[in-house]
């Protein structure tokens, strides 16, 4: 069952800059600030309430993430929803039409389970689900 949302994730372009901006314009600092995918990328999770805001720099254009902000620019990436259950929602998904981007979940930057949706079939919403422990 879906919990709640996680996080939104945001591609950005500079997150020096983008850093900077959200602590000026809303006094939001982030708890952590670290690199994943062996280097391409940079990850910065920011605490809003019970929620988070993941900041995104492709340190690869290479990546997928990386293409994203080369075609779509700087912007929403994708909504992250909680579960206690990952397989169980997956299999409960698929039966509803939902198509996803890979064949099983992945360990994320956030050090969770993670599936991503194939956005075609979730509304052009790319959505990810994650098991938070």
């Amino acid at each position: 069952m879906i919990k709640k949302i996680s996080h939104i994730g945001i591609v950005v372009r500079n997150m020096d800059e983008t850093l900077k901006l959200f602590e000026r314009a809303f006094n939001l600092k982030p708890a952590v600030v670290k690199e994943a995918m062996d280097g391409k990328l940079k990850v910065a999770f920011i605490p809003v309430g019970d929620d988070e805001i993941e900041l995104l720099q492709p340190l690869d254009l290479n990546i997928p993430l990386g293409k994203f902000l080369q075609t779509h620019g700087q912007g929403i990436h994708h909504i992250s929803l909680a579960t206690d259950d990952i397989e169980s929602e997956i299999e409960r998904m698929k039966k509803e039409g939902i198509e996803f981007v890979e064949e099983k979940p992945r360990i994320g930057a956030h050090g969770v389970k993670i599936i991503f949706t194939k956005p075609e079939t979730t509304g052009r919403i790319n959505v990810e689900l994650c098991q938070e422990s």
